[in-house]
Order: structure tokens, then C-alpha cells, then sequence
């Protein structure tokens, strides 16, 4: 296990406090911006605002609130889901504590396309991508589309590990002069998972298989081997 890797889930809580943050904004510059057309209101005469004036300062007091309680709305609405999504990063980043030394574990990785949530580099089955999801319900594959409770997820997670997985693997490729085979794994920390076939290679799991995935893997060969040997310049590069 690396001592240096940052903590399971941190970008994602950070995400969740900048949405927060920006929901409070909008609270103050909304109350700001409505007593403002209320002291235009209240000095129309002075400031010679006439009829028509009157008439917009008035609609936008009435629709002014509205605006900002939708935006408010769906800013917590994205806090809570970003909060959700650290907490769960934080549970499988507390089940790969428990791996051997035979393993070494990367979080929270930077990446192009979203932040790789756990990269698990093994001494002899070589390197694995795991993005988690909180998402409860139902998992379900129709012909080559995940679906979650019968409908498409708010991204397609089958291309955010695909393209994750081309990234790292070229990544990797400028330490050990290989490229090296990467085994993209889709973790739902609570939804049913049936016995499902990879996606485009890309497995998918409920958190309580995980352990015994990895642990299962063997495929001693040179590339791996190579990989092992660089795993603290690897994840040097990578943060």
C-alpha cells in the first residue's frame, strides 16, 4: 500500500463544499440584487423611473426569487450527490486497506476525463482502474448499454472507464517503456448488481466482490513484473 497516495474520496468532498459555497453565493447576491429593485422601487420618483420602469422592477422582484431558489435548489441537490459519491469512494478505499503488500493503491488520481477514483497496481496481475458509484437500485445491461433502475445514468461510465483506462495506460507506457494491460472495473458501493458480462472489457461489481476479484487475479509476466518494479515512479507521474 502507498503512504503517499491522497486520501480516498478528497476531490470529490472538495467538489461537494465548491457547490456549497456557490449555492451560498447565490443566496447573498440574490438578496443583494432584490433589495436593490426594491430601493429603485421605493425612490422611482426621485430617480425618474416612470411607468413602464415600474412595471419591469416589479416583475423581476417577483421572478428574482424564483431564479435564485431554483439554482440554490439544484446546487444542494449536486452537493448531496457529490457527498454521496465521497462516501462512497471512502468505503472501497477503506476495503483496499485491507489487500496484502502484494499490492499497491493510488487515490484520487487526476485525469483528462474525471478523476480516477482507485488505481490498485498488483505484484503479479498487474494494474487495475477503479471507478466507484454510489448509485442504489438496480443494475441491468441491455444488449451493450448499462442501465441503472431501467434508465441510462447521468453519464456513460462504460466510456469514462474506457478512456480513463487509454490514459493510464499511456501514462504508465513513459515509465516502463511498455503499455501495459489495464483492467477497468466499475464498483457500485450500493446497487444490485446481477452476474453481468464486461462491458466493452470493463467489469461491473457490487463493493462486497471486489476483494475476491483482486485477490483472484493472477498473470505473472514480464510487462507486469516491469510495472511492479516502477510502481513508486508511476505514482510519482501520476500526482
Amino acid at each position: 500500500m502507498s503512504d503517499k497516495s491522497r486520501r480516498a474520496g478528497k476531490s470529490t468532498r472538495e467538489m461537494a463544499n465548491k457547490r456549497r459555497r456557490s449555492a451560498l453565493w447565490t443566496v447573498l447576491i440574490g438578496l443583494v440584487g432584490i433589495v436593490i429593485l426594491y430601493l429603485f422601487l421605493q425612490n422611482s420618483k426621485v430617480l425618474g423611473i416612470g411607468g413602464i420602469g415600474i412595471l419591469v422592477l416589479l416583475f423581476l422582484i417577483r421572478i428574482v426569487p424564483d431564479l435564485i431558489e431554483g439554482r440554490v435548489d439544484r446546487k444542494f441537490i449536486e452537493e448531496k450527490r457529490a457527498i454521496r459519491g465521497a462516501k462512497a469512494e471512502e468505503k472501497i478505499g477503506e476495503l483496499l486497506e485491507d489487500l496484502s503488500d502484494d499490492y499497491y493503491v493510488l487515490n484520487d488520481i487526476e485525469s483528462p476525463y474525471g478523476n480516477i477514483d482507485h488505481i490498485v497496481i498488483s505484484k503479479n496481475a498487474g494494474i487495475f482502474l477503479l471507478e466507484t458509484k454510489a448509485h442504489g437500485g438496480k443494475l441491468e445491461v441491455d444488449e451493450d448499454t448499462l442501465l441503472v433502475n431501467g434508465k441510462l445514468p447521468e453519464k456513460d461510465f462504460i466510456a469514462q472507464a474506457l478512456q480513463n483506462s487509454y490514459w493510464l495506460r499511456d501514462e504508465i507506457s513513459q515509465i516502463v517503456g511498455l503499455k501495459p494491460w489495464i483492467t477497468p472495473i466499475i464498483v457500485f458501493t450500493n446497487a444490485f448488481v446481477p452476474p453481468t458480462r464486461p462491458l466493452k472489457g470493463v467489469s461491473i461489481i457490487n463493493k462486497k466482490y471486489l476483494l475476491n476479484v483482486l485477490n483472484k487475479a493472477n498473470r505473472p509476466n514480464a510487462i507486469n513484473a516491469r510495472v511492479w518494479e516502477e510502481k513508486e515512479n508511476i505514482e510519482n507521474r501520476l500526482l
